[in-house]
């Protein structure tokens, strides 16, 4: 009998054109099962932390800290974000389909029958035809391909969004920003790929 596709969620999101290319970040969150479970734990942390529907943007600095800092004490979380980040170039497409590629091909290690349904925030069709010809480019397999127009009414989409957040904040030299970093990275919450 043969084994089933593992089935891959993974939902994109991306920050810094504004810095004219000096600094562009990609966030991916892959989950591969517990994804319900997930999605309850991020709505309770968004009800603790009042950051609820809130881009990081947006949001108050003390419920961005609850939100990252409760994040950060959850094993749940364990080898599901990852992040890359581009100095000094304007090929943000292609950097976002290369970073959500190396994200993949770390997230399935030896999986080789796999399925992935993307959710990437901000694309048009254009885009998102590109997107996929880029990572058919990385041999990355893939079931659905999906904009997200209102990244407000996705919460996995607003976790990546936060990380983007929380590491530009970082480029930026916030102490407490470098601190929960360091701790995400050594819970393997985050891995930069």
């Amino acid at each position: 009998m043969k084994n089933p596709k593992q089935k891959f969620y993974v939902y994109v999101d991306e920050s810094g054109q504004d810095t004219k290319g000096n600094f562009f970040i990609v966030s991916v969150l892959i989950l591969k099962k517990n994804q319900n479970l997930i999605l309850e734990k991020l709505k309770q942390i968004e009800a603790e932390s009042q950051k609820a529907n809130i881009k990081w943007s947006k949001s108050h600095s003390k419920f961005r800290k609850k939100y990252i800092e409760r994040l950060a004490e959850l094993n749940i979380f364990k080898e599901t974000i990852y992040f890359s980040i581009l100095y000094n170039s304007k090929d943000f497409l292609q950097f976002t389909a290369k970073a959500t590629g190396q994200a993949i091909v770390y997230k399935i290690k030896n999986t080789i029958d796999y399925k992935a349904t993307i959710y990437i925030d901000g694309f048009n069709k254009v885009e998102l035809e590109r997107f996929k010809k880029e990572l058919k480019k990385v041999n990355i397999k893939y079931k659905k391909l999906r904009g997200v127009k209102k990244d407000e009414n996705n919460i996995f989409i607003r976790l990546v969004d936060s990380i983007c957040g929380l590491i530009r904040q970082a480029e930026k030299g916030d102490e407490w920003v470098e601190n929960i970093l360091k701790k995400l990275k050594n819970n393997q919450i985050i891995k930069e790929v």
